[in-house]
């Protein structure tokens, strides 16, 4: 793991408490694919409670084939927390898309549906304000 790369996602969590053994921040970091991924050399927390168990190069793979779909403006991942020893965990990945949720899910491997999906924000789980563009729409996929 990447110290210096974990400390720079740390710090996008801004202000945070206490929370399980570690810290939740009270604004969710939507970060890129890219910056949630490198560094975290196969510890990262995303979909890792999946009985799939995919390794962070399978992950990044799928949600960065789904980025590159003509109906998908980006895919971010939110930080929901973080142990002082973990790469920071997620269970939320945000797909800006104009698709259909039935579309988005499809494009999923097997392994890799989520346990619950909405659309836009709601008020308990604030977010990283983010653009987006006109006729796309956040789609939150969340994994237990």
């Amino acid at each position: 793991m990447d110290e210096q790369k974990k400390a720079a996602l740390i710090s996008r969590m801004g202000p945070v408490e206490a929370y399980n053994g570690g810290v939740t921040p009270l604004t969710m970091p939507l970060i890129t694919l890219e910056q949630y991924f490198d560094g975290a050399e196969g510890e990262a927390g995303l979909l890792c409670n999946s009985h799939e168990a995919p390794d962070n190069d399978m992950v990044l793979v799928a949600f960065k084939s789904i980025r590159d779909k003509p109906e998908v403006h980006d895919v971010r991942i939110a930080i929901t927390q973080c142990d002082t020893k973990e790469w920071p965990f997620s269970d939320k990945v945000v797909v800006i898309t104009r698709a259909s949720e039935d579309d988005v899910i499809g494009w999923l491997p097997s392994g890799f549906e989520p346990d619950d999906t909405w659309e836009g924000d709601v008020d308990h789980l604030p977010a990283e304000k983010i653009e987006i563009p006109p006729g796309f729409r956040k789609l939150w996929l969340w994994y237990d």
